[in-house]
């Protein structure tokens, strides 16, 4: 009853100014990092596309690449711990078996220009199956959750009911802000979601209606993270959820 009569007496401007606050924010307004981070897929069998190479004999001609400055060899354990890490569905993902989570060589280079450089010299080497540039975590120390939202394409079972409501973002939104520890909810909608793919990686053939709505998630204490987004998994409205590490 309380709250009805403070509603009710905000009037016309007090209401919108209240109906505000409860909005996420916009995503940092800062430059996106440099696009730098680079994947060199390796070929260790021979096969249709590539000549088949040892990692060591790979990782050295990646080192010998003038505008690379600096690359590292990522086991399959490695991959696989990280996807755990950031995953909240509890599944395990070794079930996928080592051929399907092959090592790979990550690596940075000087500039956002060298990538295509640094793609021609390796395309063809025993070893490489393919050079890709590296993904950035543009929300890396800015979130530690995120959020993704049902859109109309979605092939994930919780979206089989179709794309959000405004209705449900809304109440995904809400009920994040009353969890332990939330600091602040941020809202990436579909146009920022793909310029920062097109930042990190211009050559995806991607449009608007590929990209779907996300809601990162601060908290006070990181490790809350975890909690929250596995009860926000049951959420109408949440396609998934994982960690931002």
């Amino acid at each position: 009853m309380a709250t009805t009569v403070v509603l009710a007496g905000l009037g016309t401007g007090g209401w919108h100014l209240y109906r505000q606050s409860l909005l996420p924010s916009p995503p940092p307004d800062v430059a996106f990092p440099p696009a730098v981070g680079f994947v060199v897929q390796l070929c260790l069998r021979e096969n249709i596309g590539c000549r088949a190479g040892t990692i060591e004999q790979t990782a050295d001609v990646v080192r010998g690449v003038p505008e690379v400055t600096s690359s590292r060899v990522v086991p399959h354990e490695e991959i696989m711990a990280q996807i755990s890490e950031i995953s909240l569905t509890g599944e395990d993902p070794t079930e996928n078996g080592q051929g399907a989570w092959p090592p790979q060589i990550e690596g940075e280079f000087h500039r956002t220009e060298d990538f295509e450089a640094v793609r021609r010299r390796l395309t063809g080497e025993p070893g490489v199956a393919g050079v890709y540039r590296r993904a950035g975590n543009f929300w890396k120390g800015r979130a530690d959750l995120r959020v993704d939202l049902c859109g109309s394409t979605s092939a994930f079972t919780t979206c089989r009911n179709g794309a959000r409501t405004d209705a449900q973002r809304d109440a995904v939104v809400a009920w994040l802000r009353e969890q332990r520890g939330v600091e602040k909810v941020f809202f990436q909608d579909r146009p920022f979601g793909l310029r920062l793919i097109k930042h990190y990686q211009p050559e995806l053939y991607l449009t608007i209606n590929d990209v779907s709505e996300k809601l990162y998630v601060r908290l006070d204490d990181p490790a809350d993270a975890r909690v929250v987004g596995r009860m926000a998994l049951g959420m109408p409205g949440v396609e998934s959820a994982n960690l931002i590490k």
